[in-house]
């Protein structure tokens, strides 16, 4: 069952289903009508300001909260199925994410399909990641705690760049959050027949979202779909999955395969709600709600993850 807040939606905004395939023009311009729609006023933080990784001339906006105690770096991908998106339309969760858990959020403008595909968007994320790394202390993050965070096609991104760090050795993230994270490029599992239609994210909207980021790479290719990774990084995860999306059970397979290999995870299983719904704080009241447990779990996985630490 869904939180009555969403099913008003679902049943109001959402009741006629987007023309698909899309008009690209057409649906970059909704994804930024959408949150001043639903996300009600941005909330106040310190100081906001952007900047451009010089490297690959990426554009990235730095969220500084009001916090007086020591604050870890979170380099933030935005949703939008790899084609939509941009430092505007995740403002105001950026903003809230700031000051709920509480860091330096850096937001990244990578680079968007069909235009730019896989792996280019994961370069531009990177790219930022070792940027932001060689300049935290002078956006105000000074205890060198470092996260890498996402939400939904960003949450792939997340999981990516880890997964890709991890190869790397030896800098590691200290922390990645996964919010609904698409995954698996596939689209093969249970949840995709069980909200295949009508909880706004359809399963045939996913698979073109796949399809119009990955090119010419094989699905299962791990940068591309971390799920098929053989080898995942051992790095402390917090993932937040919404009960009704197509992609709850990448965030749950990916949870349990992470655990197996012995790695710390938080699931935040959001009841009641459906993909997307974190930048619709001024519409769902219980998206701020979770937004808060989300908040909290990382900031317990991230002391668990200190304490471990030798």
């Amino acid at each position: 069952m869904v939180d009555p807040d969403i099913r008003r939606l679902l049943d109001t905004l959402f009741r006629v289903p987007a023309p698909w395939p899309p008009d690209v023009v057409q649906l970059r311009a909704a994804a930024e009508i959408a949150p001043k729609l639903l996300g009600g006023a941005p909330e106040t933080v310190e100081d906001v300001r952007d900047a451009v990784v010089t490297a690959r001339n990426v554009r990235v906006r730095i969220y500084r909260p009001g916090a007086s105690s020591a604050l870890p770096l979170t380099v933030f991908a935005h949703g939008g199925g790899w084609v939509t998106g941009s430092l505007d339309s995740h403002d105001r969760l950026c903003r809230i994410l700031a000051n709920a858990l509480p860091s330096v959020v850096v937001a990244v403008d990578y680079a968007l399909a069909p235009e730019r595909v896989f792996p280019a968007a994961l370069d531009d994320l990177e790219a930022a990641w070792h940027w932001l790394r060689e300049h935290a202390h002078d956006f105000g993050a000074e205890d060198e705690r470092f996260i890498v965070a996402g939400d939904s096609s960003g949450g792939n991104l997340a999981a990516a760049l880890t997964l890709r760090l991890h190869a790397a050795r030896p800098v590691q993230p200290d922390l990645q959050l996964l919010l609904y994270p698409a995954l698996d490029a596939s689209c093969s599992r249970p949840s995709y027949r069980s909200f295949a239609t009508g909880y706004n994210l359809t399963a045939t909207q996913m698979a073109w979202y796949w399809d119009a980021y990955r090119g010419g790479a094989r699905a299962d290719v791990h940068e591309l779909a971390p799920l098929s990774a053989t080898e995942l990084p051992r790095v402390p995860t917090v993932i937040a999955i919404a009960s009704a999306d197509v992609l709850r059970d990448d965030g749950l397979d990916y949870a349990e395969r992470l655990r197996g290999n012995g790695v710390p995870v938080r699931l935040v299983d959001c009841e009641g709600m459906i993909h997307g719904f974190l930048r619709w704080t001024g519409e769902v009241r219980a998206a701020r709600q979770w937004i808060d447990a989300i908040a909290a779990a990382t900031r317990d996985t991230i002391r668990l993850a200190s304490a471990l630490t030798p």
